[in-house]
């Protein structure tokens, strides 16, 4: 009976030692990703999104490059003003628009979440964040930037797995 006891004792303990754990940060997927907008003017300068008040930030579409050369899609995307979701869409590709009629001129958090799924990773979510400033008159007065359809580089990228 001792015995016994002692093989339960030790079953767990061979368990433990047997399995192994992998690198979360190995099965994530690898995507830059790329973020066209409209309405609004991204300056070089500070990295910042500028808008009319009364314009609306259109963001025409949202995909996901791999880095890795495997195939990629995205799921769910909710678009976030102040952490109050504003936006959402399951639908290539992925737009929103963003009014801001009525909006006190300043600078707001912008957020978009995605789920990413790639061929052999991890299910994911991105979350790039912005920063817009509504302006009362006219966009940024950027030499380097003029309004139209651009990519617009988020302030921070984040990826965790779901």
């Amino acid at each position: 009976m001792k015995k016994f006891l002692l093989s339960l004792i030790a079953l767990p303990m061979l368990a433990m030692g047997v399995t192994s754990c992998s690198d979360d940060n190995d099965s994530l997927p690898e995507v830059k990703m790329e973020v066209k907008i409209s309405g609004g003017v991204q300056s070089e300068t500070d990295n910042k999104i500028y808008v009319t008040e009364g314009t609306p930030l259109v963001f025409e579409s949202l995909k996901a490059v791999p880095t890795n050369g495997k195939k990629t899609t995205l799921g769910l995307t909710t678009y976030f003003l102040e952490g109050v979701p504003v936006a959402q869409t399951i639908t290539a590709p992925f737009g929103a628009e963003i009014d801001t009629e009525g909006m006190t001129p300043g600078e707001y958090t912008l957020q978009i979440k995605t789920e990413v799924y790639q061929v052999d990773k991890s299910a994911a979510f991105i979350l790039l964040t912005y920063t817009m400033v509504v302006e009362p008159d006219s966009p940024s007065d950027d030499p380097d930037q003029t309004p139209g359809e651009s990519i617009a580089n988020p302030d921070l990228q984040e990826i965790a797995e779901q």
